[in-house]
């Protein structure tokens, strides 16, 4: 029994290892802001390029988060940003969240 508990620990603890060791790098925000398109509404720091866009730099990164979540889920109602929100995975959501928010 004692042999066992070590083997799944030690099993468990190599799977922890791997997975940070794969996914322990930062993605950056500005990267993907560019990749995802936000920049040609909201701007690579997030001043709006147009009135009619929002500003996004000033706002709180958690409320940023739940505001593309309610675009992805469809409760919050934009046909432009329903279209962009769709495919943003929730690593994506958090990543834009912080590069744009405070």
């Amino acid at each position: 029994m004692i042999i066992k508990n070590v083997f799944v620990k030690s099993a468990m603890l190599a799977g922890v290892m791997l997975l940070t060791a794969c996914g322990g790098h930062d993605v950056d925000g500005a990267a993907l802001a560019a990749e995802k398109g936000c920049v040609a509404c909201h701007g690579t720091k997030g001043k709006a390029i147009a009135p009619m866009y929002p500003n996004l730099n000033g706002q709180w990164e958690t409320y940023l988060r739940k505001q593309l979540v309610a675009y992805r889920d469809g409760s919050r109602q934009n046909a432009i940003m329903a279209l962009q929100a769709q495919n943003l995975s929730d690593e994506d959501i958090a990543v834009l969240a912080a590069h744009y928010g405070n």
